[in-house]
């Protein structure tokens, strides 16, 4: 069963990668580093980016995250703050992040990194942390920052689930339009409700795997509804109910048929698919054949099998009332091949019986 969404497209730092672990490798480099430093360095760097967006100028998210650290540790050397801000290529992943990821994959879903960071730094932490995903968005490539719309449009809005651990990103994707997912890992909430709230990724990867039962369930087609937007034959009128934009249909296309009193069709075939007609009101003459050589009749309650490529013409054999038939086939594409055909004459009647019904 087909999920809600074809993309997830994840943010990269704060939900997929833990910024957090960061900390004890700054105080690796330098003991005048740790947690407190982080969080006026990460709020400098945000900070930084939308402020850049409201100037309307831009930098690269290395030189911003650069720039943040020198703001925030102007007592630290050159030196140093270079090796903090290349631990930015290594952070770690959530512990569950491979896993959900994984399961996204196997549910069928797209999985993409939409994040502020360069090409080369989001690449850089993924094959770090040996993450795998199908597509990377970078906000470089617009030359703006979250929670800018440029950024969010780098991905569909139909069928994309944005997710993000960061609630400011959170609200500027739902803001824009996307169909969003926060990851509650207890930091300030987006400003909007969101479609989904979990608290993990592998929560967020069970919730995007459900079917779309709602979506992608029943469909009822009212009879005041049908698309006669469709491939004709002369000498009938179809009229499309279900099919793959209006239902959601994978694998057959149903509509109907009316063929006017005393009317008929000319000579065609449907390729490669078969169709199967039932007659709702009236009488249904079938020819078929390379000169429409045979024939057969069908009543109300009847049904029709038309195999593929078969020549074929539907008559109606009253020249007084319709013939209403409910016609089905099994593919979407409108195939109507046309046929010029010299048919012979008189046809000859063919009585079919099955091997199981033996006269």
């Amino acid at each position: 069963m087909r999920s809600r969404w074809d993309l997830v497209a994840l943010d990269l730092y704060g939900t997929l990668l833990d910024v957090a672990a960061l900390a004890p490798r700054l105080r690796a480099i330098s003991e005048k580093a740790g947690a407190e430093l982080l969080g006026k360095w990460r709020t400098a760097q945000l900070e930084r980016t939308w402020e850049l967006n409201r100037r309307g100028e831009y930098e690269p998210f290395d030189a911003v995250t650069a720039r943040a650290l020198e703001q925030v540790a102007p007592h630290l050397g050159a030196d140093v703050r270079a090796r903090m801000c290349d631990a930015w290529l290594s952070l770690p992943a959530f512990d569950d992040a491979d896993d959900a990821l994984e399961a996204l994959a196997q549910a069928g879903m797209r999985r993409a990194v939409l994040s502020n960071g360069t090409q080369r730094m989001i690449r850089a932490a993924l094959d770090g942390s040996g993450l795998e995903v199908d597509q990377v968005f970078s906000a470089d490539d617009v030359r703006a920052y979250k929670t800018d719309p440029r950024v969010y449009s780098l991905v569909p809005r139909e069928r994309t689930l944005f997710v993000s651990g960061n609630g400011w990103d959170a609200e500027g994707a739902k803001r824009f339009g996307l169909q969003v997912a926060w990851i509650d890992r207890g930091g300030a909430a987006p400003g909007v409700p969101t479609d989904l709230r979990v608290t993990s990724l592998a929560e967020l990867a069970r919730e995007a795997a459900r079917p779309d039962w709602r979506g992608r369930g029943v469909h009822v087609v009212s009879s005041r509804d049908l698309d006669t937007n469709t491939a004709q034959t002369a000498g009938m009128s179809r009229a499309a109910a279900i099919t793959h934009a209006r239902a959601g249909a994978e694998k057959l296309w149903a509509g109907t048929v009316t063929i006017h009193p005393n009317a008929k069709t000319g000579a065609h075939h449907h390729g490669e698919l078969e169709s199967v007609i039932y007659v709702v009101r009236g009488r249904a003459r079938m020819r078929w054949g390379d000169r429409l050589e045979f024939t057969a009749e069908a009543g109300p309650g009847d049904f029709i099998y038309v195999p593929p490529y078969v020549p074929h013409q539907e008559i109606n054999a009253s020249r007084d009332e319709p013939l209403d038939c409910v016609l089905v086939r099994s593919g979407q594409e409108p195939v109507v091949v046309n046929l010029d055909i010299a048919p012979a004459e008189p046809p000859e009647e063919v009585r079919w019986i099955d091997s199981i019904h033996r006269s």
